[in-house]
C-alpha cells in the first residue's frame, strides 16, 4: 500500500505508541526484503533511500521502483529520503514521489534552521509530504538541546531527528534523561538515526518517549557483505540468499520498533 503523505504514518505511530523501522536501502532485492518482512509481520515500514544513492540513481527510479512493489502488498510503505543534503535534492525527491524526507541541516545554527523551516515546511505540506528536520550530529558527542528541538517543531517540522547517544554502525546506549527532557521541551515525534547498534531495552524506552521513527541501515548491509564473500553458482541464487537474508534482518527490527500486526 503506497503512503503518499508521510505525516498519515508518522502521527499514527505516534498517537499507538510504536515506532516505524526505517530502512535504508539501495537495491531492488534490499526492497523487496523489507517488504516481504513487512507483509509477514503486518507492520508499516519506511524505505528510505540516502542522498548517495539518489545521486547515483535518480529519486525518480527509485519512487517507480518502489511504488510499484508497495502496490502489492497490504501494509503501508512510505519512500523517504534520508539525509536530504540541501533543499534542492529534498523538492526533487518529493516531486519524483516522496512522501517524506529530511532536510540535513547540521552546521548550521538554530536561528537559521528555523527560519528555512518556516519557510519550507508549508511547501512541503502543500505537495502532501512530510518534513524531518535535523541540526544537529548523530555521532554520540553531539547531543540535543530541547529548547532547539522544540523550536524545530515551532517552526513547522513534523519529526525531529534528535541526538541522544546513537552511533552510526556502533553498538551505543541513549542518553534516556535527555530524551525525556526533551519530550517535556517538544511534544514529538521524534526520529532516531543509528537504529542498528541501539540496544532493545534501550529503544523499548525510547518508543515510550515519542520515538517514531528508527533508521536502519548498517545491519542490513552487514549481512549483504557476508553473503558477498562467498562463492556463487549463479547470479540468481545470490539476489535470492540476499532476499532471504536480509528479511530476517528487517523482521528484528520490525518487532524491535513494535510496529508487528500495526497496519
Amino acid at each position: 500500500m503506497w503512503i503518499r503523505d508521510g505525516r498519515e504514518l508518522f502521527q499514527d505511530a505516534f498517537r499507538r505508541g510504536y515506532a516505524l523501522p526505517a530502512f535504508n536501502v539501495a537495491s531492488l532485492e534490499m526492497i523487496q526484503a523489507c517488504l516481504r518482512a513487512a507483509e509477514a509481520l503486518r507492520a508499516p515500514v519506511i524505505l528510505q533511500t540516502y542522498r548517495e544513492e539518489v545521486r547515483r540513481v535518480a529519486p525518480e527510479a527509485f519512487a517507480a521502483m518502489v511504488r510499484a512493489l508497495a502496490e502489492r502488498v497490504r501494509v503501508p510503505v512510505l519512500l523517504h529520503l534520508d539525509h536530504g543534503g540541501s533543499l534542492e535534492e529534498v523538492f526533487r525527491a518529493l516531486r519524483a514521489g516522496y512522501g517524506s524526507a529530511m532536510w540535513d541541516a547540521r552546521g548550521m545554527g538554530i536561528g537559521k534552521v528555523a527560519e528555512g523551516v518556516a519557510r519550507v515546511a508549508p511547501l512541503v505540506h502543500g505537495m502532501g509530504a512530510a518534513l524531518e528536520v535535523a541540526a544537529e550530529g548523530f555521532s554520540g558527542e553531539e547531543r540535543s538541546r530541547p529548547e532547539e528541538v522544540a523550536a524545530l517543531f515551532q517552526a513547522g517540522a513534523d519529526v525531529a531527528a534528535v541526538a541522544v547517544g546513537s552511533r552510526h554502525g556502533e553498538e551505543s546506549r541513549l542518553d534516556l534523561p535527555l530524551l525525556a527532557r526533551i519530550r517535556e521541551a517538544a511534544r514529538g515525534p521524534f526520529a532516531l538515526h543509528g537504529g542498528s547498534g541501539i540496544l532493545p531495552e534501550d529503544l523499548e524506552a525510547a518508543v515510550r518517549l515519542g520515538v517514531v521513527k528508527v533508521n536502519v541501515g548498517t545491519a542490513l548491509y552487514r549481512s549483504l557483505r557476508a553473503l558477498l564473500g562467498r562463492p556463487w553458482e549463479h547470479h540468481r541464487l545470490f539476489y535470492k540468499a540476499v532476499e532471504e537474508e536480509l528479511m530476517k534482518v528487517a523482521e528484528v527490527y520490525i518487532r524491535r520498533t513494535q510496529a508487528e500486526g500495526k497496519a
